[in-house]
């Protein structure tokens, strides 16, 4: 009976292998060389930033930062209430994304180094600063922002 046993045991696992045949396998390892060159950061959370307390950590490899990567990108960030935008020379600026005149948050548009905020016509430039606006409009709330390797941390 033990012998009967380790027969079908031994034989169920050879069975198994033998009706998924050795291309199974060689798939297996095939896989991994259809990978992407840049295959994903691990500690990179799924947002593609994490927040603890008023600092944000923004990670440029995820693709909703990607094109703060460049000069001239620019990203409404509307979880973190900010704007972000890359200025050149490795330098990117936070601000808060509510329009001084009348806290307007989600009509932005940058072009030519220049926020527009879409709600009443507000432009200022890439360092926060007023160019033209309604009365009473002042300059964009700056945040402290550091790059370092692709890691944006902005503190509010």
């Amino acid at each position: 009976m033990k012998d009967r046993r380790k027969f079908l045991k031994n034989a169920g696992s050879t069975a198994l292998f033998a009706s998924l045949g050795s291309s199974f396998f060689i798939s297996c390892d095939d896989a991994s060389d259809d990978a992407s060159p840049n295959p994903p950061d691990n500690n990179v959370p799924e947002e593609g930033y994490s927040v603890d307390g008023n600092v944000y950590t923004i990670y440029l490899t995820h693709s909703s930062f990607s094109n703060l990567q460049s000069a001239g990108g620019w990203k409404r960030f509307d979880e973190g209430a900010m704007l972000l935008v890359n200025v050149g020379q490795n330098i990117i600026r936070a601000f808060s994304n509510a329009c001084p005149h009348e806290g307007c948050k989600t009509s932005w548009s940058y072009s030519n180094e220049k926020f527009n905020c879409g709600c009443h016509g507000a432009i200022f430039d890439n360092s926060g600063n007023i160019i033209t606006g309604p009365g009473g409009t002042g300059d964009l709330t700056s945040h402290n922002a550091v790059l370092k390797d692709n890691v944006l941390t902005v503190t509010k």
